[in-house]
């Protein structure tokens, strides 16, 4: 087994160097742009027309309107324009202009054709790329930053005068205009040997619908999984759809339903923890203030409410949360209902507030009774950018000397934001870290990082606890490596034993659901269905390995691809069939890390 190559284009050298030359493209492409050409058309022929009609006064010709338009156009093809001196200043321009535009729009039909063909020629070669369907806001940043990460990426956009095309190409992306919903245009993009494909048009049943045709083209391909992801501006629905990811697995295509604030809090939350792995912040015991309760600020409370739960010198203590909102109190009480046990993990104190308000402009909620501050750090999740970060500047002044760090959610990544300068990923302004919200999602360690990503690593990780446990070492098994580290062969083995989840649960009458009760103990199963999940396990594990090359062996070579376990489970050693068990125990705590618990559905086996 080897390592999966690095994309092609990786570093320096896949990057265009040539910026005077990549300036005159753009200005050429600007110039030859149809509005362009179409007003140069129109100043042509009015420019001929008044030049003819001064010509012909002059001369004491007559000649109609309809002549006159009838000379001009003519000035096209260069079959009029020859007129006796003087020639009228609009005629000599109009003479030059027409042929010009002749010209312009040639040339630019002549490139858009050979254009179109080369990039055609350009992605039949390429393989396990990406394929992003729509170049809106999302999109468009999608495909330019796993570009930038070394992906080859070819996008799909409808409208041809979208800007985004030009900055895409310019990136190197390819893209090709029309309806991404046409089979044969997905066929184009070569999405049957695509890695990743992206469905962002901002209309979710269209981006269902995408991945689903996208889907039955790859079905039977023998290379790793097709992973869609589904981007889904509603949050609910997109809770719901997640579920469908987790049932997806048909050898071929891996759905992962998004949602980009549910995506972007945990992301935010890693690059500005409201406290570290022992639970305590630099100015004490957290406290937590959150203004605009809506969905990325209702994801910040339960992820780090999630985040503490699993912090073990905290367990059983609760953080403050204080939450700034003009409904806080209804949104409190939703967001409680909805997880029962996030009471026991976090005392939530909610302060229902105009933010244009003179209660808001004292700013009471930063301080106790006694008139001193406890808070630790502040997150403002706003719709507007210009509110929110207005806000964040007035909780600035009235913290005074107090060095909380300040955290702003924006929703554009251009606009008010834009102005402001600092690093990579982020801006600084005034003591506060500004955050785009799709510029923080579209990272490659953010996009790429789906529920069944997760799930894989989760498993790995317990696989690698268990080996530690039996006295094992990297050295001797080289399948403990860190996730980054380990055979793309492997990874992707962790990943199918991750899509499987769901096959296995249902086979005992069990499924998944979104996990709400925190402290739910998992449904018990009998030794009997541990005993069944186990054998389907060390199935799945026989066929890949086979469908991988690998033989039957007296010893694991992974060089020959030979193994002594590729016989039926019933002749495993006993410590391998205890490895299947140990690994399908711990399906529940997988789950968890991507906010799903095991339930009971019908009665269990044996």
């Amino acid at each position: 087994m080897t390592e999966q190559p690095s994309p092609r284009g990786v570093g320096p050298s896949s990057r265009r160097p040539w910026s005077l030359w990549r300036r005159l493209g753009r200005l050429s492409s600007a110039l030859t742009r149809w509005p362009v050409i179409a007003v140069l058309f129109l100043a042509a022929l009015l420019l001929g027309w008044i030049g003819f009609d001064a010509s012909m006064a002059a001369l004491h010709e007559p000649g109609t309107f309809l002549d006159k338009l009838y000379r001009s156009a003519q000035l096209f093809v260069l079959h009029s324009g020859d007129v006796p001196p003087p020639v009228p200043w609009q005629l000599e321009v109009a003479r030059f202009l027409a042929p010009a535009v002749d010209a312009f729009a040639t040339l630019r039909a002549a490139a858009a054709l050979l254009g179109d063909q080369a990039s055609g020629m350009r992605v039949r070669l390429y393989s396990d790329h990406v394929v992003v369907c729509g170049l809106g806001r999302l999109g468009s940043l999608v495909a330019k930053t796993l570009r930038r990460a070394g992906h080859d990426v070819v996008a799909i956009e409808s409208d041809p005068q979208n800007d985004a095309i030009a900055q895409c190409r310019d990136e190197g992306v390819v893209v090709f205009v029309g309806d991404a919903r046409d089979r044969m245009l997905l066929k184009r993009a070569m999405v049957t040997r695509a890695r990743y494909l992206f469905a962002v048009t901002g209309d979710d049943a269209r981006n269902s619908k995408l991945a689903i045709d996208a889907g039955r083209l790859v079905i039977g391909r023998r290379r790793a999984p097709l992973t869609c992801f589904v981007h889904v501006v509603d949050h609910k629905l997109a809770g719901v759809l997640r579920q469908v990811g987790v049932a997806q697995n048909d050898g071929s295509v891996r759905l992962e339903y998004f949602n980009a604030s549910e995506r972007g809090a945990p992301a935010l939350l890693r690059e500005c923890p409201a406290f570290d792995n022992e639970g305590q912040t630099a100015l004490g015991s957290p406290h937590m203030l959150v203004v605009g309760l809506g969905e990325m600020g209702s994801n910040l409370v339960v992820h780090a409410a999630r985040r503490w739960k699993s912090i073990p010198p905290v367990r059983g203590k609760r953080f403050k949360v204080t939450v700034v909102d003009r409904k806080a109190d209804e949104h409190v009480a939703a967001l409680e209902e909805r997880f029962p046990r996030l009471k026991n993990v976090c005392d939530i104190t909610g302060h229902s507030i105009e933010l244009d308000s003179a209660e808001f402009e004292r700013a009471g909620f930063l301080f106790r009774p006694d008139g001193g501050c406890d808070v630790t750090s502040v997150y403002v999740c706003l719709g507007d950018d210009a509110l929110g970060l207005g806000a964040a500047l007035h909780l600035r002044h009235r913290l005074g000397g107090r060095q909380v760090p300040i955290v702003v959610r924006t929703t554009q990544e251009s606009g008010v934001a834009s102005m402001l300068g600092g690093r990579e990923g982020s801006q600084t302004y005034g003591g506060l870290e500004v955050f785009g919200l799709l510029d923080l999602v579209s990272r490659p360690d953010v996009l790429l990082r789906g529920q069944n990503e997760v799930l894989a690593q989760a498993i790995h990780g317990k696989y690698v606890r268990c080996a530690y446990e039996k006295g094992e070492t990297p050295e001797s098994n080289p399948s403990m490596l860190e996730w980054d580290l380990l055979p793309e062969s492997l990874r992707e083995s962790n990943r199918d034993q991750a899509a499987d989840i769901r096959r296995k649960l249902r086979a005992v009458g069990c499924d998944t659901e979104p996990l709400t009760d925190w402290d739910a103990p998992p449904p018990e199963l009998s030794e009997t269905e541990i005993e069944l999940l186990a054998r389907m396990e060390h199935d799945r594990w026989t066929g890949e390995r086979k469908a991988g090359g690998w033989v039957l062996g007296p010893k694991k070579n992974e060089v020959r691809k030979e193994s002594p376990y590729l016989v039926p489970y019933d002749e495993l050693p006993d410590e391998i069939r205890e490895s299947d068990r140990a690994s399908v125990r711990g399906i529940p705590a997988s789950l968890a890390e991507v906010d799903f618990a095991v339930a009971r559905v019908r009665p269990g086996v044996g």
